[in-house]
């Protein structure tokens, strides 16, 4: 269950870091492809966390995901603007 939670908040924390990146390789058709392939593993994960250990469970790394996508967001984009 903890790999499961920690896997899915590295995931969505460098889903959340490609967004904020000002550059060019992931505003390009290649940069979409893999941030869409990472989400959708994301939720995957989410969906697994759902199925094996119940909606509490799944819910909590829902959530833990929207959390680690935004300060993954917001770090990345801190540090590109210095």
């Amino acid at each position: 269950m903890i790999l499961l939670i920690v896997s899915t908040l590295i995931m969505s924390a460098i889903t959340g870091g490609m967004v904020s990146n000002e550059g060019r390789f992931f505003w390009g058709l290649a940069g979409q492809i893999l941030h869409g392939s990472l989400t959708i593993v994301c939720f995957g994960l989410v969906a697994v966390a759902f199925w094996r250990f119940g909606w509490k469970i799944g819910m909590i790394d829902l959530i833990l995901i929207f959390i680690a996508g935004n300060v993954g967001l917001s770090l990345c984009g801190n540090l590109m603007r210095k």
